[in-house]
């Protein structure tokens, strides 16, 4: 029997050397359309990118450089965005292609000093919304909102809808127009943040951004920030019937600001402002996010998700309410006081 099995085995092998031994791991070309945009109704202009993917032989990250790779000829794509209400189209917004200036980091696979831009959509509504205080709101959050964009070249018509976030309201702190002032001092113990869950939100992402004023010689002075992360919360339902809240300790934000406020003892600083971030998305765009969340597994298949018909990518909201403080005279003195044992540039004015 074993000599059976070396005999069969041999006439394998004799068999696959004798094959064609290289492999083209390349399809047959297919038109497939990227697409990703988030619709922010704080934001007069919405954004859509329209990409197509490719493959072919040699380095992907040199074809991303070259902008007929991932670029569509503008004259083949027509698209817009409908604005429905009751399933009826109130407005629809064309999108129009303007390349806009890419980030100079040549770190990015898609750089190339040649061609610094990049190829988006536009569109804007009619007219805005509603003005709340002192934002405006451009996109009526009742309303939904549809996707259509036409291939001329392929002859696809790709499709894609999404629902907005509702505006809610933040419980604490306490927000007064008249006197904006928050304190947050170095031995405070919990520090809360309570908000109402907004109406189709499902994901939070809670920041602290710190304003300082930084003085490097008599007349330069020049506004500076840094982000506090508080983390991010889920809410159990999207009805908007929850109360939210996250924590932290006061001198955890003190040692955040010494450790990323880079020590200088030849500038002045002066604490300046702090402003409370929050951003919320629905369901989808929180799916897409946790699909693609790094996994601890090793065996696990990932699966693909996206709400983009006829391509692949993603089309949702997003909704960010923000509260704008200045800082308190007595936090500002703790800063001052903290920052006196790492490099004094904290001043009093």
């Amino acid at each position: 029997m074993k000599s059976g099995w070396i005999l069969v085995i041999a006439l394998i092998i004799t068999g696959l050397s004798a094959c064609e031994t290289d492999l083209d791991v390349n399809a047959d070309w297919k038109d497939i359309t990227i697409v990703y945009s988030i619709l922010d109704p704080a934001q007069k202009i919405q954004y859509v990118r329209i990409n197509k993917a490719f493959l072919g032989e040699g380095n992907a990250l040199e074809y991303a450089q070259i902008p007929d790779s991932i670029n569509y000829d503008t004259s083949y794509i027509k698209a817009r965005i409908d604005e429905y209400r009751n399933g009826t189209v109130v407005q629809s917004m064309k999108l129009k292609p303007i390349w806009l200036p890419r980030e100079n980091d040549p770190t990015s696979p898609f750089y190339n000093p040649d061609f610094p831009y990049i190829l988006v959509y536009a569109a804007q509504p009619q007219n805005y919304f509603k003005v709340s205080g002192n934002d405006t709101i451009w996109l009526n959050p009742d309303s939904e909102y549809h996707l259509e964009i036409f291939n001329l070249h392929s002859g696809e018509t790709i499709k894609s809808s999404t629902i907005l976030v509702k505006d809610f309201n933040i419980t604490r702190p306490l927000y007064n127009p008249s006197k904006p002032y928050l304190k947050i001092l170095n031995n405070d113990g919990q520090n809360t943040i309570k908000w109402r869950a907004a109406v189709n939100g499902r994901r939070y992402q809670v920041i602290y951004r710190f304003y300082y004023k930084e003085t490097s010689s008599p007349g330069d002075t020049v506004i500076k920030t840094v982000d506090y992360q508080l983390g991010i919360l889920k809410s159990q339902f999207t009805s908007g019937n929850e109360d939210m809240d996250i924590s932290f300790l006061g001198n955890s934000f003190y040692k955040f600001l010494g450790t990323s406020i880079p020590a200088n003892s030849n500038v002045k600083r002066i604490a300046y402002q702090i402003e409370l971030i929050i951003a919320v998305i629905p369901e989808e765009f929180n799916i897409y996010l946790e699909v693609n969340e790094p996994s601890s597994s090793i065996v696990q298949d990932r699966p693909e998700y996206t709400n983009i018909e006829n391509g692949y990518g993603l089309f949702s909201s997003r909704y960010v309410k923000s509260r704008l403080y200045f800082i308190d005279s007595e936090m500002a003195a703790a800063i001052k006081a903290y920052f006196n044992s790492i490099d004094g540039s904290f001043i009093i004015p």
